[in-house]
């Protein structure tokens, strides 16, 4: 009978790093549906759907992972801060969506060569697939319940 080999991945070992895993997942299912929303944009509105849906799914790309990926980067500290850098992380990313919106909605250029209701429909349904990736892969997390030793939290 063969050794048995234990891999990394074995049941009941910790995540090494949720938030990763997390981003992972939601990107997955992101660009899943984004890719659908960019064709049936193309269809629906031709280039200017195209160009709407394109720049929606990039914009929930760029602003959903650079949540996750400073959730990343603040792994090693203390909860409080962990949920500080969330709030201003959060906080930062809607200040500067809301000014990219009205950038946008100011821009007549924009408006002639990317179909805005293209851009916006998109970004809501890829924020769901998103979202809907996110909550995948947290419930497939193996987060413990009790403290573990050093080696797994590096």
């Amino acid at each position: 009978m063969a050794p048995q080999v234990v891999s990394q991945n074995e049941a009941g070992q910790a995540t090494r790093h949720p938030a990763l895993a997390m981003l992972r997942g939601a990107l997955v299912a992101a660009v899943v549906v984004g890719v659908n929303a960019v064709a049936v944009a193309t269809v629906a509105a031709g280039i200017e759907g195209l160009w709407g849906a394109l720049l929606g799914l990039l914009m929930v790309i760029i602003f959903s992972g650079a949540g996750l990926l400073a959730l990343h980067l603040s792994r090693r500290t203390s909860p409080t801060v962990q949920l500080a850098v969330a709030m201003a992380s959060y906080t930062g990313r809607i200040a500067i969506f809301g000014g990219l919106l009205a950038l946008a909605l100011s821009s007549e250029n924009l408006a002639e060569n990317v179909n805005l209701t293209a851009l916006g429909v998109s970004a809501l349904v890829v924020v769901m697939g998103w979202m809907a990736g996110e909550i995948w892969a947290w419930s497939r997390l193996r987060i413990p319940i009790y403290d573990l030793d050093h080696e797994v939290n590096r």
